[in-house]
């Protein structure tokens, strides 16, 4: 899809909301949970942790992103046509987080005034704001009135206290415009799509945080994400979107891939995967074996374990290699910028990765982005999109400020916030929505604070 395709359709601005509260890694709480700093700065990736406030939740959090959207696009609720929330972190069993939301705005802009505006959650755990997006993407192309759409991301990852998740938490909300002839980016409606069954990662009803299965889940990741790719690559030669010559592969035609993020470290592991698996058939796999040797091949081990050791051998030799570090640094590594500072907000990771080439500035009109997104249970959807000519001209949102004008909170506190039992926000709210009281029939009730 040609940049500057007037019926083009894509993302044309983007907002995003972070609690002010964090709590480092390093420090209380290491020394507390026992575990060596370094596995987590540079083992997963995580220096900060986002930490919501008593008077915040999903709800209120996905509000604050779609009012700042509103503010910077100048929109006004009759145009927009509908709101997608993509969620794990439900706040109820049958009521559209997305009502709650559309409730908190009427407070701004008066009441009844999205009354035209559809909305519906989509739950497919981190994949559901992509689901989301590619559904919202049909619509707006098909749209006769001039609406647009938005989708939300929001979530707060939450594990138990002491487990072996608890320094992957993060929590924020990330709100994207989707209109025709976008500034930002347009998407070339090719996605590719993975699905099996899985138990890597599940919330059962009534449960407060989520079981997590986690060399399963990693593997599930890594699996799903190949096969995405795989599917995805297909449809982008068949459809004549990217078009290899001898030797050439599709990771050629890509300049920026982007993956869920639920730990930064986490992506270096799928790019791994999708390099070496894309460069087989390419010019690069004769230089590879130079500098690393033959992959090991299954039918030559007559002992499966031994095969597997030299695979995770080579496997990590790969991940230290001269073409794949190079390829790391040019394609990938920028996107995990802000999830360091963050964490993971599920959802909305991914979309946070765009945010992070954007606030600094890395993409440029004609580039391709590729986006791989998981879920875990598990699906997976590769699909890209082209930097439009305007994309430079979207003013920044100021997040590297934000990010360091945060407050950094006690383990103590963090934990009352972690289990409810925070009485008072630790930073009372000012200027944004909150979470005012839950009633005997366990409705939420929402206000903006002056």
């Amino acid at each position: 899809m040609p940049a500057g395709n007037d019926r083009a359709v894509g993302i044309d601005d983007l907002s995003v909301y972070v609690p002010r509260l964090f709590l480092p890694l390093a420090g209380e709480f290491s020394t507390n949970r026992g575990i060596d700093p370094g596995k987590l700065i540079k083992g997963i990736g995580i220096e900060r942790m986002a930490v919501p406030d008593a008077h915040e939740d999903a709800a209120t959090m996905a509000a604050m992103s779609l009012l700042d959207l509103m503010r910077r696009a100048r929109l006004r609720p009759e145009g927009i046509g509908k709101i997608y929330v993509g969620t794990e972190s439900a706040l109820d069993e049958a009521k559209a987080m997305g009502t709650y939301v559309i409730g908190m705005l009427e407070k701004i802009y008066g009441k009844g005034s999205f009354q035209e505006c559809s909305t519906v959650e989509f739950k497919a755990a981190c994949i559901g704001t992509t689901f989301a997006l590619e559904s919202l993407s049909y619509w707006v192309a098909l749209e006769e009135e001039g609406k647009v759409g938005i989708v939300i991301a929001s979530d707060v990852a939450r594990y138990p206290l002491r487990s072996s998740g608890e320094y992957t938490q993060g929590a924020g909300s990330v709100a994207l415009l989707v209109k025709k002839n976008p500034r930002l980016l347009a998407l070339e409606q090719i996605y590719g799509s993975f699905t099996r069954d899985e138990n890597d990662f599940f919330r059962p009803v009534g449960c407060t945080t989520a079981i997590v299965n986690g060399k399963h889940s990693n593997q599930c990741y890594l699996d799903a994400m190949q096969g995405a790719f795989d599917s995805f690559a297909a449809k982008a030669v068949r459809k004549g979107a990217i078009t290899p010559d001898a030797g050439e592969c599709i990771t050629d035609f890509i300049d920026h891939l982007l993956f869920h993020i639920p730990y930064p470290r986490m992506v270096e592991y799928a790019s791994a995967a999708i390099f070496r698996h894309d460069w087989r058939q390419s010019r690069n796999c004769s230089e590879i074996e130079q500098e690393l040797g033959r992959e090991p091949n299954a039918r030559e081990y007559e002992d499966l374990g031994k095969y597997q050791a030299a695979e995770a051998d080579y496997a990590r030799r790969f991940a230290k290699s001269k073409h794949f570090l190079q390829a790391f640094v040019a394609k990938v590594r920028n996107t995990a910028t802000f999830s360091r500072q963050i964490g993971n907000i599920y959802t909305g990771s991914i979309y946070l990765g765009l945010a992070s080439l954007l606030e600094t500035e890395k993409i440029h009109a004609g580039e391709r982005l590729c986006f791989g997104a998981y879920g875990s249970g598990c699906s997976a959807l590769v699909f890209s999109a082209i930097v439009q000519q305007q994309a430079g001209s979207v003013p920044l949102r100021g997040l590297v400020k934000r990010l360091q004008e945060r407050r950094q909170i006690s383990l103590q506190d963090y934990e009352k916030l972690h289990e409810g039992k925070m009485e008072k926000s630790v930073v009372m709210p000012c200027k944004e929505f909150a979470l005012a009281r839950i009633d005997h029939q366990g409705y939420r009730h929402y206000e903006y604070v002056e």
